[in-house]
């Protein structure tokens, strides 16, 4: 685990490709530790991930009643 100061990491957002390559980062604020950053774990696969997406409610051929239509005169 890399371990950086709070300033250093402000400084260098750099420090952040290194957690995006898999290594741990422990950042540190007056000498304590302050907050660990760790690595997002990656989706395995992207298939079948916007499935969803492509169904839609079947419409209506009726006309829209004009009860619903109160607040768009």
């Amino acid at each position: 685990m890399k371990t950086v100061t709070l300033r250093a990491l402000r400084r260098d957002a750099r420090v952040l490709d290194v957690a995006a390559s898999g290594q741990e980062i422990l950042v540190t604020r007056f000498g304590k530790p302050y907050v660990r950053i760790v690595p997002a774990k990656q989706p395995r696969s992207f298939l079948g991930a916007g499935k969803h997406l492509g169904i839609r409610k079947p419409v209506s051929p009726e006309a829209i009643p004009s009860s619903e239509w109160k607040g768009l005169r």
